[in-house]
């Protein structure tokens, strides 16, 4: 089943609607996992200390992250996500998150945990000088970059549930979901 896409990049990299991708439903022999059930925030901002002050209590608290600053990522993690990197980085641990987008069948019926962490990221946008903000959610990482399926979305900070969506198992758009959101 095919359906409407914008472009193809290397990496098996999405831009809009795409195929199934996904190695297993292609009969291929799919590669290890790297890491998995993780979530990256990647920002340019002129004052990180601000950003950073202001995200960790937010995201701590009311999304049951664990927030870890750049220095504190794996290296491996880092480099295979490196294309879709700003200049400051946090992962956001929450091994269940991830699973969330599974209970999301129809767009108008948001889980609450997803409709929070869409709430902190538009107040993160709108209270912080934040030039560019990107969500990476990962599902999965496969050990040869290859083998990923990786749609990338740009979306109005308005308009975040948009590209949300895209991780929900019924659009299913791949195993890494890259969101780069601007202000309106």
């Amino acid at each position: 089943m095919y359906q409407q896409t914008e472009q193809v990049y290397t990496h098996n990299i999405i831009l809009g609607w795409q195929s199934l991708g996904h190695p297993s439903f292609r009969g291929e022999v799919m590669a290890d996992v790297l890491f998995d059930c993780t979530q990256f925030l990647t920002f340019e901002a002129n004052e990180c200390g601000d950003v950073l002050s202001f995200l960790l209590p937010l995201f701590e608290k009311s999304n049951d992250f664990k927030v870890l600053q750049e220095r504190e990522i794996s290296e491996r993690r880092m480099s295979h996500l490196n294309e879709f990197l700003n200049r400051h980085t946090v992962e956001l641990i929450n091994q269940e998150f991830i699973g969330e987008f599974d209970e999301w069948f129809e767009f108008d019926e948001i889980p609450q945990p997803i409709q929070q962490f869409g709430q902190n990221i538009k107040e993160l946008i709108e209270r912080n000088s934040i030039e560019q903000l990107t969500i990476i959610l990962v599902r999965h990482a496969y050990d040869e970059k290859a083998a990923d399926n990786i749609f990338v979305g740009d979306y109005r900070v308005e308009n975040i549930y948009d590209g949300l969506y895209h991780a929900s198992c019924f659009v299913n758009s791949g195993n890494i979901v890259v969101i780069r959101l601007r202000k309106s």
